[in-house]
């Protein structure tokens, strides 16, 4: 090995703030004599690292690989998408696709990657399987006048990793000028809405890595719990506002329901004779307090 590659490296992140990456490398300390350049193509960013020694290029790489553990998918030439299979290999999970949308995505990038037949089905067992794509259509269960295209993926997504058996499955559900990518695992679905520009693929190839290797999310992916996911409706319906003076209202009648009760005590303690409750209160209280040189049982 040279002296050159022992002191130059490149890393690949996906879905960090090319900002960020910034502010890492300027805060490299001066004896490391390590410099950097990136470069971001749309989520996904190059670092090229350079240093004056192995040493100080170690530090820096490690510098980086902390800061972005979650973003960082390899070095050198490694690709997203053998980074996904890499991941699903090691930790031993089996992805799917519930639609076709998703394979779309999905069998291209990894059909000539070696070991993608270990992890991925290629819709072989799932969506495009005669007898258990239907049977996932009828696990959905959605109602015939549903038309909404997430609600769609999300149950296609939940029906097909429980009919196939599989760890992980993906569904798409495409609209005008976007997509909802859709993710199921056991916990529930991951979602992210991605512009049709910003290369979809990538992003569902980014999700499913991160899921499998049980590593944080992408900022803007978010999660429905296995609960929740499993309603009809995804997302919550708006509660209805209560009037200020609504609230108002309860809390006096409160009190006046209170005072009557008071007021019904009051009666019954002094035989209707209201002028001697403090009289009886007062003499109640004595009889109560213990006097100098009592002693107390």
């Amino acid at each position: 090995m040279t002296q050159q590659q022992e002191t130059e490296c490149v890393l690949r992140l996906f879905g960090a703030q090319s900002t960020a990456v910034g502010k890492t490398v300027e805060n490299f300390p001066p004896q490391w004599r390590a410099a950097a350049q990136w470069k971001s193509r749309g989520a996904e960013t190059l670092v090229a690292l350079q240093a004056q020694s192995p040493s100080g290029l170690k530090k820096a790489a490690q510098a980086l690989r902390q800061a972005f553990s979650a973003d960082l998918y390899g070095a050198g030439e490694t690709t997203l998408p053998a980074a996904v299979v890499e991941a699903l290999e090691r930790h031993d999970k089996l992805l799917i696709c519930a639609d076709a949308a998703a394979g779309a995505l999905l069998e291209a990038r990894l059909e000539n990657l070696p070991g993608a037949e270990k992890v991925f089905d290629f819709g072989a067992v799932s969506y495009a399987n005669p007898k258990t794509g239907p049977l996932i259509e009828k696990r959905a269960r959605l109602p015939k006048d549903c038309t909404d295209p997430l609600r769609q993926a999300l149950a296609r997504a939940q029906a097909a990793r429980r009919v196939v058996g599989a760890d992980l499955s993906a569904a798409c559900a495409k609209r005008e000028s976007d997509c909802v990518l859709v993710l199921s695992c056991r916990k529930g679905c991951f979602l992210r809405t991605v512009p049709a520009e910003e290369n979809p693929a990538l992003w569902l190839l980014d999700i499913i890595r991160r899921t499998a290797a049980n590593k944080p999310q992408a900022e803007g992916t978010g999660f429905l719990p296995a609960r929740r996911a499993a309603k009809k409706d995804v997302l919550p319906s708006p509660q209805p506002k209560r009037h200020p003076l609504r609230r108002v209202c309860m809390t006096l009648l409160v009190l006046a329901l209170l005072a009557a009760l008071a007021a019904v005590g009051a009666w019954k303690y002094t035989n209707g004779n209201f002028y001697a409750l403090p009289e009886q209160l007062r003499a109640l209280l004595t009889e109560h307090v213990p006097r100098p040189g009592a002693t107390l049982v």
